[in-house]
Formats: C-alpha cells, sequence, structure tokens
C-alpha cells in the first residue's frame, strides 16, 4: 500500500559538544543549539514517521555514488572519539527498504552502493542522539554522498529520494545534517577567514525565507572560503521538498565555537 510523501524534513547540526552531558562546562555557550535539536527531534516523532533517512556529509566513500549504510547490528554506534564511549545510539535498520532505495536508483540512473560500516561518524551519530532522546524507536536509513557531483545532481538525487519514498508504506522523515561554516574565529577548527561569516548569513536568511534552493547553491568560493559541509544535505533535501518551502522555520543558529550550527523544519 503506498505511503505518503516526507513527514518531515529537518537540518541539524552534528557537533558532539552540543550533546549536554558532552559540552560539560561550555555546554551554556551552546543551550540555544541544544534546544534546538530537541525540538527539531521531536518534532519527527509528533509527525508519526515510521522510519527516518539521515544525510551523512561526512560519510563520502565514493567519488560517484551515494551510499546506503549496512550494519552488522542496530543502527548506530558510541562517543567514544570524544572520551564518552557510555553514550550509544541505536536504531533499527529495515534492509527491505534499504533494497528498495537501491533498486529504484539503479532504475533510475542513480548509482546508489551499499556500504558496510561498524559504526556511525558523529555526522549521523549526533542528529539520531536527539532522535533517539526524543523517543523515536523506528528503524534509519544512513545515505552518504559522492564527493565529485554538483549541487544540481544532489537536488535531483533529493527530487528521486522523495518519489520513491512517497511510494512506500508508512511514513518517512528525513534529517538533513550539517554544520556552517568551520572558520569563524581564530582558533576555529579550518582556521579563520574574515570571510566565512557571510556564507552562514546567507544561508540562514535564505532558509528563513524558504528559498531552499537558493540556500543550496550558493557561489562555490563563499562555499570554499567557509569550509561548511552543509550545502549537500540541504541540496538533497531541497529536492525531497522542493525548491520554495513556505513553512521553513529557522529553530536556531549560533557559533560560539567558531563553526556555525543552525537548525531548521523544512517542511
Amino acid at each position: 500500500m503506498p505511503g505518503t510523501t516526507f513527514s518531515r524534513v529537518v537540518f541539524m547540526c552534528h557537533a558532539p559538544i552540543v550533546i549536554p552531558s558532552i559540552g560539560g562546562s561550555r555546554a551554556g555557550q551552546c543551550a540555544a543549539t541544544s534546544k534546538a535539536m530537541q525540538d527539531a527531534a521531536k518534532s519527527i516523532v509528533d509527525a508519526g514517521a515510521d522510519r527516518v533517512v539521515l544525510l551523512d556529509p561526512h560519510l563520502l566513500h565514493s567519488p560517484s555514488a551515494y551510499t546506503c549504510v549496512e550494519m552488522q547490528a542496530n543502527m548506530g554506534g558510541s562517543f567514544k572519539q570524544f572520551g564518552r564511549g557510555d553514550l550509544t545510539v541505536g536504531f533499527p535498520q529495515d534492509p527491505e527498504f534499504c533494497r528498495h532505495l537501491i533498486k529504484s536508483a539503479a532504475e533510475n540512473h542513480f548509482a546508489l552502493d551499499a556500504l558496510k560500516t561498524d559504526e556511525l561518524d558523529h555526522g549521523a551519530l549526533v542528529p539520531l542522539w536527539f532522535l533517539q532522546a526524543a523517543g523515536f524507536k523506528g528503524p534509519v536509513c544512513v545515505i552518504g554522498f559522492p564527493w565529485r557531483s554538483s549541487q544540481e545532481s544532489h537536488i535531483e538525487f533529493g527530487r528521486f529520494l522523495g518519489q520513491t519514498c512517497g511510494g512506500y508504506a508508512g511514513k518517512t522523515a528525513m534529517i538533513a545534517s550539517g554544520d556552517m561554516s568551520h572558520r569563524l574565529q581564530l582558533g576555529a577548527p579550518s582556521g579563520y577567514h574574515p570571510d566565512a561569516h557571510k556564507f552562514d548569513k546567507y544561508f540562514v536568511e535564505c532558509v528563513e525565507a524558504g528559498e531552499l534552493a537558493k540556500a543550496s547553491t550558493l557561489p562555490e568560493d563563499l562555499r570554499e572560503i567557509a569550509a561548511e559541509d552543509s550545502s549537500e544535505s540541504m541540496a538533497i533535501a531541497t529536492g525531497a521538498v522542493g525548491d520554495v518551502a513556505p513553512t521553513a522555520k529557522v529553530l536556531s543558529y549560533e557559533a560560539p565555537f567558531g563553526v556555525g550550527y543552525m537548525e531548521a523544519i523544512l517542511a
């Protein structure tokens, strides 16, 4: 029986420090982000999603193919890389759904390969930690991107995901994971650039106006200056939602540690 289109599409950052127990004494500096992450995750639960597709910009394993993660046990991992191996994330998988995506992708001339891995990276784990805390218990599908692909190609892939997930039983939600500029202050992870803040300003303004296609296709030189990893997942989300999203809402934006964090409900 055909299902619906995406029940909810959200954009979430993936900085481990926004998890309060990891942030510790610095948690107060990103409290608005942590609250917005909670609200975005709760909106997925409230929308009645049966499964979640998460777009992970750190999962770059192929120059030309998208990847769909397969794991031996649950979909998840721990934060041991950040000193908190006791903090874990775990969701069931839905192999039939993943096979459906891979088969449909081939039929629509998209390369989507299965990727076996033992543990997810923080690009997926951070949003999923908040999703787990919000009480979601359904299966999760994590998708990575090719590193040789245009923004327009990502938008087309997002349209494919929207059509394919919309024709599958049950309700599917989407999380687009991404951090904004990594160069906003001295000591930032990618160094400082005086123009890096312009990317965040334009990106946030576009999303606030519901102009998702404009947010996804900001000039390449500005994206490079910013050293960001948000544009690709936003482009795929744009394809899934539409170039213009009248109900899009930015929940929070802040940059306390030299990296921009934005959370938004896109649809």
